[in-house]
């Protein structure tokens, strides 16, 4: 059987990597080894992500262009509808995911439902419903929100006409869907993981420490990537030698460079880009010390699973969608309370045996998501076999 893939947003030869992009990716690469055939709908950004990160794919290319930013991932919806016409042909059977619940994604599913509906599955995964107060989000742009609504609820509202099944990424989304007019179909709250043993073989003897503190995100407003530079600033007045990492990139990641040459913290802060070699990402992970995500907009976070699987304690603000996820196995500090942020990754540094012990404890917590366990559920639900 045939798997397609929807994932519209991936833009430039050099794409960031997203968490819901890490997701539906893991996933696949679990579904391939079941004998599954991979197809994606995307630009050639999209194969190139996939294939980096160990994911052969059959490639519906809508775009081969090179452009980066909020307007190329807007085109992306037009182009997204030249190219159905064509998608309605080569693909007549087998399931759609669309690896988000924006509009861009969720009507190439809906369009092959709705020409074939007894031979195509679709499901969506539903990462997060944006507040429809979108002048509320905090540390976001006015018109950037507007659009996110917009496209989100579109997206939603196809989803509800003939999609299988809903997939929302955490309890609060699936609470939030029942909520809201969108509850029309199926939805039933899905989980991530963490590849325990390739993060395991990947550190062993990983050596000593090189940095103080790890940010692994897409570089962007929301993300937290500024308060991020900010707090960072502020550490070092009193620890002038204390070094940071962000691995990433993103749409305001040009900003975070200026900023943080601005600042003079070229020596303090080490931007290295995106890291697709699995391997060396977890290997830089574990030669930190902590993990820190000061993020305004979560629903799960991987990358905290991922570092916790390392070993290294995590510093996070106290996102309601976070804490349910993650209980008492990460440290929080208020969100956007950039002091409380500083004081909190602070104490951790200057305390090897507190260090020691989340990490530990948060290893232990995080055995229980396996890829491969939520990878077969997921698929038994869009099929409809699941108990």
């Amino acid at each position: 059987m045939k798997i397609l893939i929807v994932a519209n947003s991936i833009v430039g030869d050099e794409p960031g990597v997203t968490g819901g992009e890490s997701r539906f990716i893991e996933l696949a690469k679990c579904w391939r080894k079941k004998g599954y055939e991979i197809h994606l709908m995307s630009g050639k950004g999209g194969k190139i992500l996939c294939e980096r990160m160990g994911l052969p794919v059959i490639l519906h290319n809508i775009s081969n262009g090179t452009g980066v930013g909020r307007l190329e991932i807007t085109l992306r919806f037009f182009k997204m509808l030249f190219h159905l016409s064509g998608l309605l042909s080569s693909f007549k059977e087998g399931i759609v995911y669309s690896g988000s619940e924006q509009v861009y994604d969720v009507l190439p599913g809906f369009f092959l439902k709705l020409f074939h509906p007894s031979k195509i599955r679709f499901g969506v995964a539903t990462h997060w419903l944006p507040p429809i107060l979108f002048w509320q989000r905090r540390n976001s742009n006015f018109l950037y929100s507007l659009m996110f609504l917009i496209s989100e609820r579109l997206g939603l509202f196809f989803a509800n006409i003939n999609a299988d099944v809903l997939l929302p990424v955490s309890e609060d989304t699936l609470q939030d869907l029942r909520r809201s007019i969108f509850n029309r179909r199926p939805a039933h709250f899905v989980l991530c993981g963490v590849n325990l043993e390739e993060i395991n073989s990947s550190v062993s003897g990983s050596g000593e420490k090189k940095y103080d503190a790890v940010f692994m995100k897409r570089l962007q407003r929301t993300k937290g990537i500024f308060d991020l530079v900010e707090m960072w600033a502020e550490l070092v007045k009193s620890k002038p030698e204390a070094n940071l990492l962000i691995i990433g990139e993103g749409i305001d990641g040009g900003e975070a460079r200026k900023m943080t040459s601005e600042m003079g913290l070229e020596r303090n802060i080490e931007l290295a880009g995106v890291i697709y070699d699995p391997a060396r990402k977890f290997k830089l992970l574990a030669q930190s010390k902590i993990f820190i995500l000061p993020s305004y907009e979560e629903n799960w976070a991987i990358v905290i699973g991922e570092a916790m699987a390392v070993g290294i304690p995590v510093v996070c603000y106290d996102l309601k969608e976070l804490m349910a996820v993650w209980e008492d196995n990460v440290i929080y500090a208020k969100t956007g309370d950039k002091k409380d942020l500083l004081d909190k990754v602070t104490r951790l540094l200057e305390n090897d045996a507190e260090r020691a012990k989340m990490a530990q404890k948060a290893k232990e917590f995080v055995k229980k998501y396996s890829w491969d366990k939520i990878a077969d559920t997921e698929l038994s639900l869009i099929l409809g076999t699941n108990p």
